[in-house]
């Protein structure tokens, strides 16, 4: 009786713990995370820590995230974790929630088994190979998935900066050139009418179609911080996302209004 007590303890403690002092606190399954995120995670995610989430992580290694996370989310209904690592056949939970799927997480079967699990998800984090081409690929594959207002979240992206990962600081062609462009994709609006997005994006794309995510408009936001690129899924898709201009008071002793496009 006592270790149920003990336990049921520990588990109050932990679950208004902070991310990063479950993380430090971790005695378990090796978790490897810089601090930055962690301290960032915790703002990120805080509102979620109580919600009946799914999240998928991609790149797992020794197991000890998705420890973290479990911790975390208190009510969390599935913590996916997908690694090509066959050795991760051996990762034991006794937590029901989390599930390991060994795989190439970018593979056609892979990406089934893990949609069999759960269709959707609130978050996706890429910690997987770093490389360039499989963050694009894990991106297009997997950002569809996020429930509106949904947060995908790419891992050691300074990775890109670097030649063995397909990276580089002047490669047009890597994720980290494709992110910044998604930056002009939210404002799509605005020049729509001197290119279309198909020409924009085909040094990713080439004569294939688009993503159907990117043309009806579902990127919200994209945040670049040191090593982590976040991107955020709309609520609702569509390219007109300034909304209405809104102009309030009476009084114009300077000029009448904004303009079109501007404000004051």
């Amino acid at each position: 009786m006592s270790l149920v007590v003990n336990q049921e303890h520990k588990d109050r403690e932990e679950a208004g713990q902070s991310i990063e002092a479950i993380h430090r606190l971790n005695s378990g399954k090796v978790s490897d995370k810089w601090a930055s995120y962690l301290k960032y995670y915790d703002q990120l995610f805080e509102k979620l820590r109580h919600e009946p989430i799914a999240m998928l992580e991609i790149g797992v290694q020794n197991g000890g995230s998705l420890e973290t996370w479990s911790k975390f989310f208190t009510k969390a209904v599935h913590l996916i974790g997908c690694d090509i690592n066959p050795k991760c056949t051996d990762l034991y939970y006794e937590d029901p929630r989390i599930q390991i799927v060994v795989g190439d997480v970018n593979a056609a079967s892979t990406a089934q088994r893990i949609l069999d699990i759960s269709p959707d998800f609130d978050i996706v984090i890429d910690d997987g190979s770093h490389l360039s081409i499989d963050i694009l690929k894990s991106f297009i594959t997997y950002f569809p998935a996020l429930k509106s207002g949904g947060i995908y979240i790419v891992e050691d992206a300074h990775c890109l900066y670097l030649k063995d990962y397909g990276g580089g600081i002047l490669n047009e062609s890597s994720a980290h050139q494709f992110f910044k462009k998604l930056c002009d994709v939210i404002n799509f609006q605005f020049w729509n009418a001197d290119l279309s997005l198909e020409n924009y994006l085909s040094g990713y794309f080439g004569s294939g179609p688009l993503p159907n995510f990117i043309s009806e408009g579902w990127i919200d936001s994209v945040e670049f911080r040191n090593s982590l690129i976040i991107i955020r899924k709309a609520t609702a898709g569509g390219h007109q996302k300034l909304g209405d201009h809104i102009i309030s008071g009476s009084i114009a002793a300077v000029e009448s209004w904004g303009g079109r496009y501007g404000s004051r």
